[in-house]
């Protein structure tokens, strides 16, 4: 999914204009400084973050805003420095970085997107650059030694204390020994948007200078640094004041992600993957990232399940899902990004299902069937019909009169050879408004229908959206009850479910909730999206999908406060006094004469900051109003609303919300959902107002405070 991200602005640097992008003291925007180990530490965070090292402590980076600038002394002969990334780069990234003093030469040691480590020399009067293979390999989540031995025309490079090569360096006659040093950020920027995807994202050990080099001391430390496994975990100080970030929801450690899939219960845990780049918080160097859970509550992240290595995945591991095969064996699909978009398949590569093993004849499908133009297709789903396996994958109709979504459909007898059969559903936009593209298909029997989901891209100023049909599947092809799809959400703001049968009737359902936030709010905040709470869904008389939240989380309440049946007068307000910032809310409101009635949440003293959540009778719509909903800069303020039927004589009406940090998810009835975002600036924006301008309206609600469950990260 790659539709609700910022406007992003690629950089492109050529040779000829090196020399203005190089910057050796030049803070970036909300740029912070302070003394580490006598060098200048530069970051977006508040203060640094620190963790084990080799040698003791260690920083750890953000991989785009932290970094450490240093000027080196004269007599220093050579430098070495201990690394651990977590992820590789979204570009290539620099471990240590050197420029004369009079801007006229540099050389950066870095590290590819794909872990090879390279070391480039540039000539900047000439514009001239040149890079070397040092043919290695870093691994992440592994300690490393980098270091620089400075002869009087060339550099020796070296990888836990082996000499990889010498790098020739040819200086001009007014070029002084003296040099600017940079560790985990190249003084030659690149950017995409606002980040500089020359950084690393990991641990830097404290440099050592070395006036006489001794290379037998390397090699002894590397011996005793193989068993010194590091921890990449992000500091529990990066947010412990981010009151908006949740805390019982499923989330990243830090940065990008984008949409779950894969979700599969199997030996006492349930797994689930997801969009990610750890590098930077922005769409770019897409891995599967991965949790697991005893309960679909409490979450551990795991390592990376698949990061870009190969040819035909090298532009991104994309979205995909998972089986449990005919062996029984957890088996995952996805999209492998390369010249040609493809199908790729991997396998556990051990019980814990932490490592997968990508299939060696991967790619096992590759680029659209003969007879189509559009070269873009992606994110795959599976199911089995009788002895047949199918697959679905996300497609459009480049149609010059009618462009239109559709499914590419394929089937296999052993899931992984597989042959395309046709077109399984195509859409019609002028009818169904269901857009020119469709991604993060799924395709589920409910009792004797099938559920049809896919989520629509964004055009023409139409917004992306999940929209389902409920129809037949004959001949191998979708059927639909009627042309026109219902929504997933009363009111658009979560995409693209990921689901997993917990029994013959319960379905559960985690998905995508974005920010939609400024590039520069995500930038100081440094996260960007979350997922959802799981969702129990249902087919409800064969027409409708309803959802209602999953029982679990009833685990999660503690403090609880309950307010008996009472009426709420003319336009009156009923307060609720919160301080909490996770909270279940359970209303019923019996509207009677009642036009307009809800809740305000996250309000502040002050009211200066509120969101109102409220059914309007008379134009049958849901509204949130988040016009006031956070004095913070990047935070849309407007109003989304769409209909919904509420009759004027309906005895009950039944509001559900779960509040966590910034989101807010609401169910309607046990039956319909809508999802929406807050980030207020004040951390006591936490005031719950019930209202209704009805003289005879009644009200009767329960409040819970939830505890937290922080995801844990095993790495």
């Amino acid at each position: 999914m790659k539709y609700f991200i910022q406007t992003i602005l690629f950089l492109v640097v050529s040779l000829g204009d090196i020399g203005s992008r190089i910057y050796a003291n030049s803070p970036t925007l909300y740029e912070r400084t302070d003394s580490v180990w006598g060098m200048e530490w530069h970051s977006v965070k508040e203060q640094p973050e620190w963790g084990n090292g080799c040698r003791g402590k260690a920083i750890r980076t953000d991989g785009y805003s932290t970094y450490l600038n240093a000027e080196l002394e004269s007599g220093v002969k050579a430098i070495d420095t201990w690394f651990a990334l977590e992820s590789y780069p979204t570009d290539t990234a620099s471990c240590i970085a050197l420029l004369d003093k009079y801007n006229q030469l540099s050389f950066s040691l870095c590290v590819t997107r794909f872990g090879d480590l390279v070391a480039i020399t540039r000539n900047l009067d000439k514009g001239t650059s040149k890079t070397f293979s040092l043919q290695k390999r870093i691994n992440c989540f592994e300690w490393f030694n980098i270091a620089l031995s400075m002869e009087k025309d060339c550099f020796s490079c070296f990888l836990n204390g082996k000499q990889l090569t010498n790098i020739p360096l040819k200086k001009e006659k007014n070029v002084t020994d003296k040099w600017l040093l940079r560790f985990g950020k190249d003084f030659f920027e690149k950017k995409v948007g606002m980040y500089d995807v020359t950084c690393i994202n990991g641990l830097i050990d404290r440099p050592c200078f070395h006036s006489l080099f001794k290379v037998e001391q390397l090699e002894e430390e590397a011996l005793i640094a193989r068993n010194s496994i590091p921890v990449l975990a992000v500091p529990v100080s990066r947010f412990k004041d981010d009151f908006n970030r949740p805390t019982y929801h499923l989330l990243p450690a830090a940065n990008w992600t984008n949409e779950t899939h894969g979700l599969f219960y199997y030996k006492d845990k349930y797994h689930i993957f997801n969009q990610k780049n750890a590098s930077s918080i922005f769409l770019g160097q897409i891995n599967w990232g991965h949790f697991t859970s005893p309960d679909l509550i409490h979450w551990t992240e795991e390592k990376p399940a698949l990061t870009p290595d190969m040819d035909y995945d090298k532009k991104g591991i994309w979205s995909g899902c998972a089986i449990l095969n005919d062996k029984g064996t957890p088996q995952l699909f996805y999209t492998s990004g390369g010249d040609k978009n493809g199908i790729g398949i991997a396998f556990p590569a051990d019980n814990n299902l932490v490592a997968w093993d990508k299939y060696e004849k991967n790619p096992v499908i590759y680029g659209q069937p003969k007879g189509f133009t559009r070269t873009d297709m992606r994110d795959p789903f599976v199911w089995k019909e009788g002895n047949v396996w199918y697959m679905i994958i996300g497609y459009g109709i480049e149609d010059p009169v009618s462009p239109h979504g559709a499914l590419l459909l394929y089937k296999s007898t052993d899931a992984k050879k597989w042959d395309y059969v046709h077109l399984m559903f195509e859409g019609n936009p002028e009818i169904d408004e269901s857009g020119v593209f469709w991604e993060m298909p799924f395709f589920k029997k409910f009792g004797d229908k099938y559920v049809l989901l896919v989520n629509r891209v964004p055009h023409n100023r139409i917004p992306a959206r999940s929209q389902y049909w409920i129809g037949k599947f004959e001949n191998e092809k979708f059927i639909p009850d009627n042309p026109v799809p219902q929504n997933l959400e009363v009111i658009n703001r979560l995409l693209s479910p990921s689901i997993w049968q917990l029994s013959d009737t319960s379905t559960v359902a985690i998905a995508i909730i974005p920010d939609e936030i400024s590039e520069s709010t995500n930038y100081k905040q440094g996260w960007a999206h979350l997922y959802s709470i799981p969702r129990m869904l249902s087919l409800k008389d064969g027409k409708k999908l309803v959802q209602h939240p999953y029982s679990g989380l009833k685990s999660l309440r503690g403090k609880h406060v309950g307010i008996e049946k009472r009426r709420l007068t003319g336009t009156s307000v009923y307060s609720i006094s919160n301080t909490e910032h996770q909270v279940e809310l359970c209303i019923d409101f019996y509207p009677k004469d009642a036009t307009k009635f809800g809740v305000i949440i996250g309000k502040n003293p002050a009211g200066t900051e509120q969101t109102s959540i409220y059914f309007d009778l008379n134009m049958q719509e849901l509204v949130i109003d988040q016009t006031r909903s956070s004095l913070r800069e990047g935070i849309p303020q407007r109003i989304r609303k769409d209909k919904y039927s509420v009759k004027k004589d309906e005895e009950k009406i039944n509001l559900h919300l779960f509040i966590d940090g910034s989101v807010v998810e609401g169910f309607i009835n046990n039956e319909d959902a809508f999802t929406t975002r807050i980030f207020p600036l004040y951390e006591n924006s936490t005031q719950i107002e019930i209202f209704s301008d009805g003289k005879n309206s009644e009200v009767k609600a329960d409040i819970w405070q939830l505890e937290d469950a922080k995801v844990k990260t095993n790495f």
